[in-house]
């Protein structure tokens, strides 16, 4: 009886005390570009009471008693706003909106102390106007909006960028992969890929992404390596407002869903379609073998775990598949933050009746080959993030991102070998690439004017092609096949495996001329090391078929003759070779000490200048046809010095300029004589041992306008002297031979225009375009075909346009539609020697559309349609002899569609 009672007045105390208090919701924008504000602190003063801002800007206190109270609204580098007389209801919510305006404060770095959202276009167009230094920059809620689903793409709608090839070869400004750096936060990440210096941009899904900064001057207190761009990615952070997030999508190209699919036996060895195939590599003993017991072993025992065979399936829908959540904690006066990121997707693509050739200077097909190509291919990523306050004004973040791609290709070649021979040929390759970077940075108030910044990481990749395959088939005069036997290389298997590692540390200590950070009167000084090793091995596994026979109907089922029973009774037998000559191991030792100081010499005047000094020692071990080890190195120091000048017009507009010196160093593969041959017939790289740093002398000059509306014009001109820039070459010695030299002298010059423009209420258009000229002088007494010519992959065009249409219907119900326009320029392909001449990839049109609709603050639905045109990528080459252009391969990508929704909780 008296616990009921006791119960009861208990409830009553609780509801009566309940029904006294209320809530205040609202939104916070910025006063100059009108976006919402993410990670806002909204705080009732003289209590514990407060909320910060969603990604729309929105916050919602609940249990605010009754009364009058004084908000206060605060963000890093705005001005705080206290709001009084709010006046709260018993269960009745007050609506309090809040406009922040910018403190009155200058930029250095896209990166501020302090931690706000920089996903959202307007925001990141703020700090590019602050910024000391000429920036273009793409945020997560942009990529978005565009359809952008890896970085690779959202690089390329930046002004002067290109991509090229199923590599990902970077070029900007008309300079190519080698002229540029990619880092990840701030710090470099090596590439699994050999062909490339730097890593796939395709590897990183935007959804592991908060926003692309590309920079394409110098700054002293980067490493000094790059003439093209600097591309940093920043990973996604959680600064304060928990989230759980779910996005699936499905589609697929038009040519080849549920059509005839190829792919390679896997022998049962992992998950195909996942990408998880680590069971093909060739196992440890395999590798230490000597040929003739490998050969004795094989008689025995069967050495691989697949056969030639190549099914047929169907080409399935493809999948796109994200996880994200953030979660942060209250630990004393101190925050802890925590994110994490999954994410899968997969691509079929079919190449279908493609075609590509070899010509010598007379214009006589060497080698040609029609071709079906059939491509599945997955990426795997994983992100994670843990930051931790200290104090006020100090940090410790730790990272760590695994990206696993996958690349899984058979062709069916039908053509004609160099010495006229008719040929059909099933190959088939498989690529794995993987990532795992991990990173810990630090930053420090050690009083008012000392900042202290360290960053240190450890990266791994490794690209591995694990058991290539290829059977090529003689054809005879009535289209029989038989079996093609030359040199005993023609039915074979590869595997080769590449591991690189490094390691980079930086510090850099800043003092402020003034008490606040982000002022622009400081002086700063640092070090940094880096340390890269790479080992590379690599075997080859031909095939004796002179002892069998088979009747051949068609090249796809191979198991009644290329089987385990014949190797085991001698009618086949494998020669395994791994000859000292099929692996290099090549290192990098850097280290670097850099002071710049950055001051107003004058009202509106922003000076900026360094100086940085580099110590670099390359090197790479190899073994020359002779089986004789051979060391090439390439030791140097360097100085390399900036100057950035911003001149302040008024508050919409500024000029800027900026002149340094860089260095232009040879990757591994373009400085280690090894020979690379995907296929056979097929074009041979080889690096070269001699091959030297080039250095790069940069002007730049901008003149941008923002105004207060959100838009943004720009106009840029550019003037690059190269000193014995590195070039890729083309010969001809039984095979086409790619390979890299130093030539005398290049000049690179453009003129670079951008545009973001609203032209109606809800329509808005993004524009830019490039125009670039290149000049390389060659040696006249040299091996090239032309004394003076462009760079090669230097497309002397480019435009990007997207028109977006984004009405809004409510609060939380809105719609984008979106039109993405590519325009690429005609440019060399590879470059010609003795009279070859250069092969040269024609322009190139691309459209996509996109399409999105939020039905409420939970729920967006998405459709895409890319590459609506759907033109042939054509590759042509003129004929010395006779002056005719000749097409010498092609192929066409198709077009795709995709379907998606994306839920947060």
């Amino acid at each position: 009886m008296y616990k009921s009672i006791l119960l009861a007045f208990a409830f009553l105390i609780s509801s009566t005390t309940f029904a006294q208090k209320g809530k205040i919701t609202g939104c916070i924008t910025d006063g100059q570009t009108k976006e919402a504000l993410f990670g806002v602190t909204v705080q009732v003063e003289n209590s514990s009471l407060g909320a910060i801002t969603d990604f729309d800007g929105k916050y919602t206190i609940n249990g605010v008693p009754q009364g009058t109270h004084t908000i206060q609204i605060s963000y890093i580098s705005y001005d705080t706003q206290k709001i009084t007389g709010v006046t709260v209801k018993a269960r009745q919510a007050t609506q309090i909106d809040g406009v922040l305006m910018p403190a009155n404060i200058r930029l250095k770095e896209v990166v501020v102390l302090g931690r706000k959202n920089l996903e959202t276009e307007k925001a990141l167009m703020v700090e590019r106007q602050k910024a000391t230094i000429a920036l273009e920059n793409l945020g997560a809620k942009e990529m978005s909006v565009k359809g952008i689903s890896t970085v690779a793409d959202g690089v390329k709608k930046i002004t002067g960028i290109s991509i090229e090839g199923k590599n990902d070869q970077l070029f900007v400004r008309g300079l190519g992969d080698r002229y540029s750096t990619t880092t990840l936060n701030g710090l470099s990440i090596a590439s699994p890929n050999p062909d490339n210096k730097l890593i796939p941009l395709s590897l990183f899904p935007t959804s592991v992404v908060k926003n692309i900064t590309v920079s394409k001057v110098y700054q002293p207190s980067t490493f000094g390596d790059y003439s093209g761009a600097h591309i940093n990615i920043e990973s996604k952070e959680n600064i304060g407002s928990d989230y759980f997030t779910v996005s699936a999508s499905t589609g697929g190209k038009l040519n080849t869903l549920f059509a005839d699919f190829y792919a390679s036996d896997k022998g049962n060895t992992g998950c195909p379609y996942l990408g998880w195939m680590n069971g093909l590599i060739l196992p440890s003993d395999i590798k230490k073998m000597r040929s003739d017991d490998f050969r004795s072993y094989a008689g025995g025992n069967n050495p691989f775990k697949t056969s030639f065979r190549a099914g047929k399936k169907q080409g399935l829908p493809e999948l796109g598949l994200d996880l994200g959540m953030g979660k942060s904690w209250k630990i004393g006066n101190q925050t802890l933050n925590a994110s994490a990121a999954l994410s899968f997707k997969n691509d079929y693509t079919i190449n279908k009746d493609a075609y590509t050739s070899t010509l010598n200077a007379q214009g006589i097909i060497m080698d040609k080959f029609n071709y079906n190509k059939y491509t599945y291919a997955t990426t795997s990523s994983a992100m994670g993030q843990l930051s931790y306050t200290l104090r006020k004004n100090d940090l410790l973040t730790y990272n760590v991102m695994y990206v696993k791609s996958t690349d899984d290709s058979y062709s069916d070649r039908d053509g004609v070998d160099p010495e006229g021979i008719l040929l059909r040929g099933s190959n088939s390759i498989y690529h794995i690439y993987a990532l795992l970077n991990n990173q810990l940075a630090g930053q420090h108030s050690l009083s008012d004017k000392l900042l202290l910044n360290w960053q240190g990481s450890y990266g791994k990749t490794s690209s591995d092609e694990p058991d290539r395959r290829q059977v090529m088939f003689a054809k005879g005069d009535n289209r029989t096949l038989s079996l093609f036997r030359l040199n005993q290389q023609e039915t074979m298997r590869y595997f080769g495996e590449l591991d690189e590692n490094e390691w980079v540390g930086d510090m850099k200590l800043k003092y402020n001329f003034t008490n606040n950070y982000s002022e622009s009167n400081f002086i700063r000084i640092g070090g940094a090391a880096k340390s890269k090793s790479r080992d590379y091995y690599s075997a080859n596994f031909y095939y004796n078929v002179d002892g069998i026979r088979p009747v051949i109907t068609d090249i796809y089922n191979t198991d009644s003759y290329l089987n385990f029973e014949n190797l085991r009774n001698g009618s086949i037998y494998i020669n395994k070779s791994s000859q000292p000559r099929n692996k290099y191991f090549a290192g990098n030792d850097l280290y670097a000490g850099f002071a710049e100081i950055e001051f107003s010499p004058m009202d509106k005047l922003l000076a900026g200048a360094g100086v940085r000094y580099e110590h670099s020692q390359q090197w790479v071990r190899y073994w020359n046809d002779a089986a004789a080890e051979k060391r090439a190195e390439l030791n140097s120091d360097d100085l390399f010095p900036a100057l950035n000048l911003k001149y302040t017009i008024d508050k919409q507009s500024s000029m800027r300029l900026s002149a340094s010196r860089t260095v232009t160093r040879p990757s591994f593969i373009e400085m280690a004589p090894f020979e690379y041959q995907e296929s056979y017939g097929g074009e041979i790289v080889r690096g070269y041992a001699d091959i030297k740093n080039g250095y790069n002398y940069n002007i730049d000059l901008r003149y941008e306008i923002f105004p207060l509306s959100g838009e943004m014009y720009s106009i840029s001109a550019y003037y690059k002297y190269l000193d014995s820039p590195i070039e890729c070459i083309q010969e001809y010695s039984g095979s086409a031979i790619q390979s890299f030299r130093n030539v005398n002298k290049g000049m690179v010059a453009g003129i670079e225009l951008e545009m973001k423009k609203k032209l109606a209420k809800y329509l808005k258009l993004d524009f830019n375009a490039s125009y670039i000229y290149t000049k390389i002088t060659l040696p006249e007494d040299g091996i090239y075909t032309d004394k003076s010519r462009q760079l090669q992959g230097a497309s002397p065009y480019l435009v990007n346009a997207d028109l977006n249409y984004s009405p809004k219907f409510s609060k939380d119900k809105m719609l984008s539609l979106s039109l993405v326009y590519n325009l690429q320029g005609p440019r060399i392909h590879t470059v010609g020697i003795n009279n070859v001449n250069n092969v040269e990839e024609k322009a190139f049109n691309a459209l996509d559309f996109i399409g999105r609709y939020s039905v409420n603050k939970h729920l967006q639905f998405k459709f895409q349609a890319k590459n609506l045109i759907n033109q042939d990528r054509k590759f042509t080459q003129k004929i010395s002899g006779t002056g005719k252009v000749e097409t010498v391969k092609y192929h066409k990508d198709g077009t795709s569609f995709d379907l998606g929704f994306t839920y947060n909780f």
